[in-house]
């Protein structure tokens, strides 16, 4: 994606499940997992949740402060939210 090219909410949501796809090898997060629910409620492990957050910096060109809030990583809605604000 080019860093100057405006990205949608739903183009993130669907990148972020394809990376959750590649992550997991099925598509079990494009298909069965709502935006808003809880990643670790729909059984991320927190290893997954790493590598996501990796994949999703080499994705979508930005690096992770270390002072995210808590809530940014929780569901694939919020972690749309955070990409589409920060290349905003």
């Amino acid at each position: 994606m080019s860093d100057t090219a405006a990205i949608t909410t739903d183009e993130v949501k669907q990148r972020i499940r394809e990376l959750l796809a590649d992550l997991f090898g099925s598509d079990r997060f494009v298909s069965d997992v709502p935006d808003t629910v809880s990643l670790r409620e729909a059984g991320l492990p927190s290893t997954a949740l790493v590598s996501l957050l990796v994949a999703m910096e080499d994705a979508f060109g930005f690096e992770w402060d270390d002072d995210v809030e808590p809530e940014v990583l929780r569901s694939i809605e919020s972690l749309a939210g955070h990409v589409v604000a920060l290349r905003g």
